[in-house]
C-alpha cells in the first residue's frame, strides 16, 4: 500500500511539472529556485515524454502494477522533475511485496 502511496505522489508531481514545462517552456526546478538548466522547444518535448510518464505511472498505481509504476517513473525523470524517483522507489516496494506474499 505505501508503494503505491509513493508511486502516485511521484506520478501526480510528475504531471504538474510535465505541464508546466510545456506552458511555460520552462522546468519546474526554475520556477521554484531559479535555477535555470534548459529552456525553450526542448522543454516542451521532454514535457511531452514526462506527460506518458506520469499517466503510465498513475496507471500502474490504479492497476496495481509495478511494471507500469517503474517504466512511468523512469520516463518520468525526462520532465525533469527528480521526485519522479518517487514512483521507482514506490514501485519497488511493490515488487518486494509480491515477492513476499508469494
Amino acid at each position: 500500500m505505501i508503494g503505491r502511496i509513493l508511486a502516485g505522489i511521484g506520478g501526480i508531481i510528475t504531471l504538474i511539472a510535465s505541464f508546466i514545462s510545456i506552458i511555460t517552456r520552462e522546468p519546474l526546478i526554475d520556477h521554484l529556485v531559479k535555477i535555470l538548466l534548459i529552456t525553450g522547444d526542448v522543454v516542451i518535448g521532454l514535457g511531452i515524454v514526462g506527460l506518458i510518464g506520469s499517466l503510465t505511472t498513475l496507471y500502474g498505481v490504479y492497476k496495481s502494477d509495478w511494471k507500469y509504476m517503474i517504466s512511468g517513473s523512469i520516463l518520468g525523470l525526462f520532465a525533469p522533475c527528480i521526485l519522479s524517483i518517487l514512483g521507482i522507489i514506490g514501485g519497488a516496494l511493490e515488487v518486494r511485496k509480491q515477492k513476499i506474499s508469494k
